[in-house]
């Protein structure tokens, strides 16, 4: 039997229901898959541009200090020997690129089981419409009391709404995402995830197999 789940208005009053689909939002939840998602989705978003500087890259250092022998000093070719203050360093990090592959089909299978795992949980709830003529932190705020959403909130447009996003971005915990942009990381960082009627749409034609 196919999940369903109540559509409420802004005042939190039912207007309606919607019938999952089995195939995106009953998935088997595969945790190395889960885990691999993230991972893929972090590496992706780390820049690498930490780059040191060898010895042979610190400026100076051209003549040998001293003479070989004769002084009493240790043997030294050059002051920017990584041995010395200012000198080289060693195998220290250059730029590099930390992605790696991750085939769409898995993917997707891994987004299906992380939504699953969230209306398991009782955690997914559906809005009827979510429009905005100007954006209004105050007014946004008030939404998500009214709808019962505290902590880390995720919430789903069928694209990008600028006045929404523009509302939720000084509320701490809260993120708003279109639906094309929905994502394993953020399904399972959130406490809730409240899709508009139109992005659960959205979401489900994106993801049935």
């Amino acid at each position: 039997m196919s999940r369903t789940l109540d559509v409420v208005n802004a005042q939190n009053e039912k207007v309606d229901e919607v019938t999952l689909s089995p195939a995106v939002f009953e998935a088997p939840v595969k945790g190395h898959l889960l885990h691999e998602a993230v991972r893929w989705q972090r590496t992706r978003q780390r820049r690498g541009t930490a780059s040191t500087k060898g010895r042979a890259e610190v400026s100076g250092g051209g003549r040998k200090p001293w003479r070989q022998k004769g002084t009493g000093r240790a043997r030294a070719g050059s002051i920017r020997s990584p041995l010395w203050r200012h000198g080289g360093t060693i195998h220290g990090p250059k730029p590099k690129d930390w992605s790696f592959h991750l085939p769409r089909v898995v993917r997707r299978e891994a987004l299906r089981g992380a939504l699953s795992a969230k209306v398991a949980a009782r955690e997914v709830q559906v809005l009827e419409d979510l429009s905005m003529d100007r954006p209004s932190t105050k007014s946004f705020q008030g939404l998500l009391r009214g709808l019962g959403l505290t902590g880390k909130v995720l919430v789903v447009t069928p694209q990008r709404e600028e006045a929404v996003e523009k509302s939720a971005r000084n509320l701490l915990g809260v993120k708003v995402l279109p639906a094309r942009g929905v994502n394993v990381s953020d399904v399972l960082g959130a406490d809730a995830i409240l899709f508009t009627r139109e992005a659960l749409v959205k979401v489900e034609e994106a993801l049935t197999p």
